[in-house]
């Protein structure tokens, strides 16, 4: 838990700080998770006037704890769109990239990438997990629905989170403009 809290309290920081986001030349980033980000800013958000209502109806003295319980809550949520926003999906002629923000992801070399195309579904869990329908693939993604399907060339090994390696060759991802990744690798592939 405690690389996940330096996660978003770095993306945090980078935001409050305004410091570009470094994505090199010749690399295109791709927003992911619009559905949860929307979800969370309005959680976030809606967490503010709550606190202070919820503060004054507590005793004097279980204010100030709350008070800490509700800044850490909500730096949290702007820590969880931070790290969504400054770690994008990315392609490049060498890699592709693909990132939850928070919770890991799976670098890929460009050329194992056969093709990308729109794949509408729920996969349960969050970040880089299996597949349970598919024994080749896994999803990453931050939430349970993905609309893009990654076909690689031949399977690759990949680290899941539990210290297991499985052979992939498919992934599903979420992208917020699923014909900007598409764009991405076929103009990547010409590059190569």
């Amino acid at each position: 838990m405690g690389h996940r809290a330096g996660i978003l309290t770095r993306a945090l920081l980078a935001v409050i700080t305004r410091r570009p986001l470094g994505t090199p030349p010749g690399t295109t980033a791709i927003r992911h998770s619009s559905e949860v980000r929307s979800m969370v800013m309005v959680l976030t958000l809606a967490e503010i006037p709550l606190a202070f209502l919820v503060s004054g109806i507590l005793p004097p003295a279980g204010r100030i704890p709350h008070a800490v319980l509700e800044l850490a809550l909500i730096l949290t949520g702007f820590g969880v769109l931070a790290a969504m926003a400054r770690n994008p999906h990315t392609v490049s002629a060498e890699r592709v990239a693909l990132r939850t923000g928070f919770m890991g992801g799976l670098e890929l070399p460009r050329p194992m990438v056969r093709s990308a195309n729109q794949a509408i579904r729920t996969i349960e869990g969050r970040g880089l997990r299996r597949v349970p329908t598919k024994a080749s693939a896994v999803a990453c993604s931050i939430g349970s629905s993905v609309n893009m399907r990654i076909l690689l060339e031949e399977p690759v090994p990949v680290e899941l989170g539990d210290g297991q390696s499985l052979d992939v060759d498919t992934v599903y991802i979420s992208a917020d403009s699923p014909e900007a990744i598409t764009r991405a690798l076929k103009n990547s592939a010409v590059h190569q």
